[in-house]
């Protein structure tokens, strides 16, 4: 099975869930599945829906949009609790896309290797859209509809070998690289002073103002893992 992180995460949509379980049972098992992976900087805020990682082919960032959705001359649209609003999920997704992979190439872990393929695409598990529909920023291999949902990891691989744009698919070590960082297991240590500053600091709470004078506390060293 597709390793999961996490192993059995919360969904806020039955969307996202459903295209969540159809990738945990189709893809393979040296890939892994990100869900719901939030990223915040200098910009905004991310989030990403799911986060595709699969050596020997690239990374693919995925947003699903539930409900009816459609596309016209005036752009995207879905309708929720009985409204129409705009949307852009594929400006939404490929911004994600670029704020993870710069994230993921500023860690030290990821220590200078070559930029590795990534790409974006779009899942909407209840809307139907034709086979020979694109815009100029969306070709139909980037978009995942109803009636895409049957074979959906293959789609999604191949979603990500066609937006591999020259660059080279990550490497088994690349991808266990890429999932480390994203998944924001940077180790930090135990630090015995921050326990002994915390109660001399309950002592001085505690104590009635000039009962006691000042103790400079001398702190310890602590090794750093």
């Amino acid at each position: 099975m597709v390793r999961l992180v996490p192993e059995q995460p919360t969904f806020t949509t039955a969307s996202e869930q459903e295209v969540w379980a159809r990738l945990r049972d189709g893809l393979g098992p040296e890939d892994v599945l990100l869900a719901n992976l939030r990223l915040t900087d200098e910009t905004k805020d991310h989030e990403a829906d799911l986060v595709v990682l699969m050596p020997g082919v690239g990374v693919l960032v995925l947003e699903v949009k539930g409900g009816s959705v459609w596309h016209d001359e005036e752009g995207w649209w879905q309708r929720g609790r009985g409204q129409d609003r705009p949307i852009d999920p594929v400006q939404q997704v490929r911004t994600t896309k670029y704020a993870l992979r710069t994230y993921a190439a500023r860690d030290a872990r990821w220590n200078n290797r070559n930029h590795v393929a990534w790409g974006h695409g779009v899942v909407t598990p209840y809307s139907d859209f034709p086979t020979d529909f694109a815009t100029t920023d969306c070709p139909r291999w980037s978009l995942h509809d109803r009636h895409d949902q049957g074979d959906l990891a293959a789609r999604v691989r191949e979603n990500a070998r066609r937006a591999q744009q020259g660059k080279p698919p990550p490497t088994f070590d690349d991808i266990e690289v890429i999932a480390e960082i994203l998944a924001g297991r940077m180790r930090t240590s135990y630090d015995v002073n921050a326990d002994s500053d915390e109660r001399a600091a309950e002592a001085d709470r505690l104590t009635p103002s000039g009962l006691r004078g000042h103790v400079p506390r001398v702190r310890q060293a602590v090794g750093r893992s």
